[in-house]
């Protein structure tokens, strides 16, 4: 053989091999629907993937976060209108104690029992749990915010979590808040207050200035617990906007990541196609240029 036709075949013999890679590598991407199926096909889109992918993680992990807030504050937000709806209904029996002169022993014991119920119903909504943790206990891990008695068992750090990029841990959110922003602090509570009225009414005597102490006390839990109730309201309209707003990202990542990775079937069709036909060509071409050695060499 001439060195000629050797290098010759050799030459043919390498375009027939890249085609042949060329071809594999499409048919590769029809029947597994990705078109990087190896760092080689793109190696400047994988890297992209690779980002996307952690961009994608990190964003997912902090949309789970702001839903698991919107959850939770949403059931702190129903607690606290119950606890104020409660508040509410122990100031309209204040109210009507304080008409002395309509009222008897028995009447007076009688609204004793009925703060009790609210008291009661109080201290339920205070110790509200979601998936088994007390909502109002703070950071604590009690699982009861409150005793049978109305004492705080929590502390007095507000529950969050990361949604975000930033400083430190990165954008927080609270969850919740501690038990004392909503139902007074120690012997300030709303827990107290209505305990010490009902001793008054259940001696079936109070005096006035009892049941105008507990009415004052009792007018400042209430400003108490629409603070604290503002402030879950607060948080919650910023963790569902938070939860909107990187549900929308996450999908906008995942659809780039997606129009990286997925195949455009009709486009890889049609250079199949051309590729095959560039290959019949040139094992056509290779057939009469060196037909005594295509053999050896393929």
């Amino acid at each position: 053989m001439l060195i000629s036709d050797l290098t010759l075949s050799q030459a043919i013999t390498q375009q027939l091999g890249q085609q042949e890679s060329t071809i594999a590598g499409l048919e590769m991407q029809l029947s597994s629907g990705k078109a990087l199926n190896s760092p080689s096909d793109n190696p400047a889109a994988v890297t992209q993937v690779l980002q996307l992918s952690g961009q994608s993680a990190q964003i997912a992990s902090w949309q789970s976060n702001a839903s698991t807030a919107a959850s939770w504050l949403g059931v702190a937000n129903n607690a606290a209108t119950s606890a104020l709806d409660q508040m509410q209904s122990a100031r309209t029996v204040l109210l009507q104690a304080l008409n002395q002169g309509t009222q008897t022993s028995t009447s007076y014991q009688a609204m004793a029992t009925q703060l009790q119920g609210i008291d009661q119903t109080l201290l339920a909504s205070a110790n509200t749990q979601y998936e088994g943790r007390a909502m109002f206990a703070g950071t604590s891990a009690v699982t009861q915010a409150y005793d049978t008695s109305g004492n705080y068992l929590g502390n007095g750090d507000t529950p969050s979590v990361v949604i975000g990029a930033g400083t430190g841990p990165g954008q927080t959110t609270p969850i919740s808040v501690p038990g004392t922003t909503l139902f007074g602090t120690g012997a300030a509570n709303v827990f107290t207050t209505l305990s010490t009225v009902v001793g008054a009414l259940a001696g079936g005597a109070p005096t006035a200035a009892q049941l105008n102490t507990a009415l004052t006390a009792l007018d400042a839990n209430i400003a108490t617990a629409s603070q604290g109730a503002a402030t879950l309201g607060e948080a919650s309209q910023q963790a569902t906007a938070a939860n909107a707003a990187l549900t929308t990202q996450l999908q906008s990542v995942q659809a780039t990541q997606t129009g990286l990775e997925s195949v455009n079937i009709a486009t890889v069709t049609s250079q199949l196609t051309s590729q095959l036909t560039n290959y019949q060509a040139a094992m056509w071409a290779a057939s009469k240029a060196i037909p005594e050695t295509l053999d050896h060499f393929l």
